[in-house]
């Protein structure tokens, strides 16, 4: 097996770049076939994991997080018309939230993460693929291996990735969700799922989930699957900054599906035509609605222990 390790030196506020050379110390004592690269630059894995597709490489390994994730499995998928065999993605989880590896049950410690890579071990999962505005109103198309959503929690990511995170997941997770709560107000929008307009909501949040956990370790899906071919559509309507802050912490245990303020919608396709609700993407603020999702069956392998 031929590995290549895509690394965000800035993961974990920058403990990556600073503990790389004793990681690769380990993957060279267990793994004989492998090469690696740093990223220098926002979306920079995407170019690296497309290369080493092209490459040849079975499997492209995920040095970071949820965001290096995504973007390792966006330069993949960038060649799935092209080529018939594409990598495994693996992962040695670095990040400061470690939602997907939460909903897969990785490990972060490294040394159990190498050994996870060499067993190869593999499950074919769903992904998202979503379209919406950047931040120039230019469209993009993006996939997305865990949690896609809008509204609070798109502005509580950029609260987050525009701060430090020395503090690691759930407290840099919990300032942002604060500050998010007093500087966020419901957005009316209409919800289209699967062809069928849900109707016309004051969102606070709508998650449109693959996998469980997202913004540090909440549970917003607590029954979704990466691989039953439907997404669990987590809508809260109409919260108050109250509720919030008093119910806030029903989310982390999966605790807060409680209509008919926050329910649940299973299907293949989302689209929100209203415009200027903050999108997360995996994590990373990327832009805003109008937007559609759309899952992707069996898209991908990722390595599981």
């Amino acid at each position: 097996m031929r590995y290549f390790f895509v690394v965000n030196p800035n993961a974990r506020n920058g403990l990556t770049g600073r503990i790389w050379p004793r990681i690769e110390s380990q993957i060279k004592s267990r793994i004989t076939d492998y090469n690696f690269r740093l990223t220098t630059r926002p979306l920079e894995a995407i170019e690296i994991a497309r290369e080493a597709t092209q490459e040849g490489y079975d499997i492209v390994v995920s040095v970071g997080g949820d965001g290096t994730n995504n973007e390792a499995l966006n330069g993949i998928l960038s060649l799935k018309d092209k080529i018939t065999n594409l990598p495994a993605l693996g992962f040695i989880p670095q990040g400061t939230g470690g939602d997907f590896r939460r909903t897969v049950g990785l490990t972060p410690d490294i040394e159990k993460s190498i050994e996870i890579l060499k067993s190869c071990k593999r499950r074919r999962i769903d992904v998202g693929l979503i379209r919406y505005l950047d931040r120039e109103k230019v469209e993009r198309e993006r996939y997305f291996l865990n949690i896609c959503s809008f509204g609070i929690s798109g502005l509580v990511d950029y609260y987050v990735n525009h701060t430090t995170k020395i503090f690691g997941g759930k407290v840099t997770f919990l300032i942002g969700t604060i500050r998010g709560i007093f500087n966020y107000r419901n957005i009316p929008a209409d919800i289209t799922v699967d062809g069928r307009n849900m109707g016309r909501f004051n969102i606070t949040l709508v998650a449109v989930a693959n996998g469980r956990y997202f913004g540090g370790s909440m549970m917003v899906a607590p029954e979704a699957e990466i691989d039953d071919g439907l997404f669990d559509i987590v809508v809260m309507k109409d919260i108050s900054r109250l509720r919030f802050i008093r119910d806030g912490s029903k989310i982390y245990k999966g605790q807060h599906i409680i209509p008919p303020n926050v329910f649940v919608i299973r299907g293949k396709e989302l689209a929100v035509q209203d415009g200027g609700l903050y999108i997360d993407l995996d994590g990373e603020d990327v832009g805003t609605t109008p937007a559609t999702f759309k899952i992707i069956e069996k898209a991908i392998d990722i390595i599981v222990a």
